[in-house]
């Protein structure tokens, strides 16, 4: 019986399975229902009855490598078998299925009312015959719509969340030290991304601002609150290469006041002063949208707002209130 492939076994039928050798083999059973987790010291996946995670030991904690379930709304949990949930992997939930190692062994624990049931198995197979559909709807991004990451993951690896076309908001916690290359590429739908922290103190904010050229709403929310300390928007912009020639030296060129937003962070803390100063010249760059949004958001979160630009912002409301609806 391969467990792998069924993962809508009863005890029962788990219990009249007992093997030896390179097969499966039951240690103890329970006569419920049961949530189901695959382990061993190589490759791993974890399951429950709403999703399966597969991953990696990385140091003492673990690297994500792929999720199933069968809701767009993900929280990927803190803990996996005694290990923390600190990376998450290349490529985990893209479009793009990861590279697995080529062999997978399996070691899966049910837990049953606080009973556990372990069963073992030493023989590997290999993922290009196996049926990955077996655990449910891959939650990529074809599928996913919000993540909510553990405040005790620390590293983003290469394109992670490489086209997420139907991601719309992130939430991650004050931890990330470590972001590859193409995170954030084609996620033309992320339009919200959460800090679970303060404002005043030293996040991966920066790093992460550094991967999303596109109009991003940032909200700091302490202590897991739904409730915004701060919220800041950072509004997008174009870089490109113009060559001068016949040399073939490039000039680098930057439109959009995104751009200084992003720079204004000192030790990874935002630098409200530096932030509220870029006002000046999204002035002459920046649509009425993206102002309003940005003097919208500033006026009420004033977290830190001197009153200098407390007025500059109250200014560019009445001015677009003015051009949207002209007194006679």
């Amino acid at each position: 019986m391969d467990f792998t492939k069924n993962t809508n076994l009863s005890i029962e039928e788990i219990s009249e399975n007992k093997t030896s050798g390179n097969e499966l083999s039951v240690t103890k059973t329970s006569d419920s229902t049961a949530e189901k987790t695959f382990t061993n010291n190589a490759f791993s996946h974890f399951v429950t009855d709403t999703m399966t995670i597969l991953w990696e030991p990385a140091d003492s904690g673990c690297r994500l490598l792929r999720c199933f379930g069968n809701s767009p709304i993900l929280n990927v949990p803190d803990m996996i078998d005694g290990r923390t949930v600190s990376e998450m992997g290349a490529y985990c939930f893209s479009r793009s299925r990861p590279r697995f190692p080529e062999k997978i062994y399996k070691t899966i624990f049910i837990n049953i009312e606080n009973q556990e049931t372990t069963l073992e198995s030493g023989q590997a197979f290999n993922q290009k015959d196996f049926d990955f559909s077996a655990f449910g709807t891959e939650l990529d991004g074809t599928f996913l719509e919000e993540i909510t990451l553990p405040d005790c993951a620390t590293t983003l690896h290469n394109a992670a969340f490489y086209n997420c076309r139907k991601l719309k908001k992130l939430s991650v916690g004050t931890a990330i030290s470590g972001i590859g290359s193409d995170e954030f590429m084609n996620d033309s739908q992320l339009e919200h991304l959460i800090i679970r922290g303060k404002d005043s103190e030293a996040t991966g904010l920066p790093l992460i601002l550094e991967r999303i050229a596109e109009n991003i709403t940032v909200s700091f929310c302490p202590n897991s609150s739904s409730s915004p300390e701060s919220t800041v928007f950072f509004p997008e912009y174009y870089e490109w290469l113009d060559e001068i020639s016949p040399a073939h030296i490039f000039s680098r060129s930057i439109h959009g006041e995104g751009f200084r937003m992003r720079k204004s962070f000192e030790n990874g803390i935002l630098n409200y002063r530096k932030y509220d100063s870029c006002l000046e010249n999204a002035l002459t760059v920046e649509s009425p949208e993206s102002l309003c949004k940005i003097a919208l958001n500033r006026l009420r979160w004033p977290s830190r707002l001197e009153d200098i630009f407390r007025e500059k912002y109250e200014n560019v409301i009445k001015n677009i209130w003015a051009l949207l609806l002209p007194l006679p």
